[in-house]
């Protein structure tokens, strides 16, 4: 169990260093905790327990997954309103400032931050394959 600990603290720093954590909290926190529940299952030798559990945070996971909102980079840095040749400092610098008006907080939709937000994704993850 302790194993188990160290690697999900390993992977919410990663994940948090990739500015990916507090996006997908929610999927990783149900999938997370299905997962420990069924390595504790097999530990104790519930293999049947332990089977749907992992069948559990399966489906959860892949039913959490985002849904693209922006289809296209094209869109995506009209939206952010920034260039193809933006880096990834001025996609989140840009995000910053529109996720500011578009937040639900600040008079905006969760459409609108949900939007901002998946173009800021989309462009960043299409720099990383660059790179």
């Amino acid at each position: 169990m302790g194993i188990a600990l160290i690697l999900a603290a390993a992977l919410a720093w990663w994940l948090h260093k990739r500015g990916e954590l507090v996006p997908n909290l929610l999927r990783l926190g149900g999938s997370g905790v299905a997962l420990l529940f069924a390595i504790r299952m097999l530990e104790t030798g519930h293999f049947i327990m332990a089977a749907i559990a992992a069948a559990g945070a399966w489906y959860w996971w892949r039913s959490q997954a985002p849904k693209a909102v922006v289809g296209d980079a094209a869109a995506a840095r009209a939206l952010l309103g920034v260039s193809a040749t933006a880096d990834a400092e001025t996609i989140q610098a840009a995000w910053r400032s529109r996720i500011a008006a578009a937040h639900p907080d600040a008079g905006g939709s969760d459409a609108a931050a949900r939007d901002v937000t998946a173009a800021r994704d989309l462009l960043l993850a299409q720099l990383r394959q660059r790179n």
